[in-house]
């Protein structure tokens, strides 16, 4: 593939998931210009590896487009990526020598997702999504953290942090989508929040006095989970820090509106000022 068609390929999928997740476009403006390439790929992505494991409603065609990429991840030790965002990664030095386990690890957490059985708490709903984002952070870490910290504790302390706001954000995204996620057999709300207002899994999906309430409640323990702290705060990149602030803020305004679900899917779609703020910072400690 030529630059020049690497380049519009890479753009194409940028204008793709950005329409989405809006602080993509955001966050590149904040990476170093020789590593903006490599961490939109790595970006866009995650975002086709999410799509096929929540986005396909029929399985047939989930699996398959997961067993490609599980084709695509063995070809790129050997040199023979072929879609355009692996392709955009293989200048990266990490990329070919990563172990082939990391990303059949991806696929297999993909595939989890399909049909995972409904969580009884908060702590285990978000565990049914680190089988997904933890590999994909690991993977991550080792693709953009520093060489000099790479064999320390720091790499792993990122990757913690970057699965962190990528599992809080699809629990965001898929309580936006509630009526798409039951439809295609997932639980958004875990079965304790339910109980607590007396909803029937069938029932929630239908607007009650009921369903706002326990949609409020899942959103207030989504926006005050804390974001990375000092310490955790350090590992994140520019695209992570600015999903973790905008991700905090979306379902904190959503919790006070009157239609919670309604205002969610409104505030998906923008950035708020401090998120600007959080990837400034970022990116500053990145370049520090």
């Amino acid at each position: 593939m030529s630059e020049a068609a690497d380049t519009s390929a890479l753009a194409t999928f940028e204008a793709k998931w950005g329409s989405i997740h809006p602080e993509l476009a955001l966050a590149l403006r904040f990476v170093d210009p020789g590593r903006r390439r490599a961490h939109s790929a790595f970006a866009c992505l995650v975002c086709e590896l999410e799509h096929a494991a929540f986005a396909i409603r029929e399985a047939e065609p989930a699996m398959i487009k997961l067993q490609w990429w599980a084709e695509e991840f063995a070809r790129i030790g050997a040199g023979e990526a072929r879609h355009p965002l692996t392709q955009a990664l293989a200048d990266e030095p990490a990329f070919a020598t990563l172990p082939v386990v990391r990303w059949h690890a991806v696929v297999i957490g993909a595939i989890a997702q399909r049909d995972p059985e409904p969580a009884p708490d908060r702590v285990l709903l978000l565990q049914g999504y680190a089988a997904l984002y933890r590999p994909l952070a690991l993977i991550e870490a080792a693709l953009f953290v520093p060489t000099s910290l790479a064999a320390t504790s720091f790499s792993s302390t990122s990757a913690d942090s970057v699965a962190r706001v990528r599992i809080l954000s699809r629990a965001l995204r898929e309580t936006a989508g509630l009526a798409n996620a039951l439809r295609d057999g997932r639980l958004p709300l875990p079965l304790d929040v339910l109980a607590r207002h007396r909803l029937a899994r069938g029932e929630l999906a239908h607007k009650s006095p009921q369903q706002l309430a326990a949609l409020r409640e899942w959103l207030v323990a989504l926006g005050s989970i804390p974001e990375p702290g000092v310490g955790l705060d350090m590992g994140l990149g520019a695209l992570a820090a600015a999903t973790a602030s905008a991700d905090r803020w979306r379902a904190q305004w959503a919790a006070r509106a009157n239609d919670p679900l309604a205002t969610l899917n409104v505030a998906l779609a923008r950035v708020p000022l401090r998120a600007v703020l959080a990837t400034w910072r970022a990116a500053r400690r990145s370049r520090g």
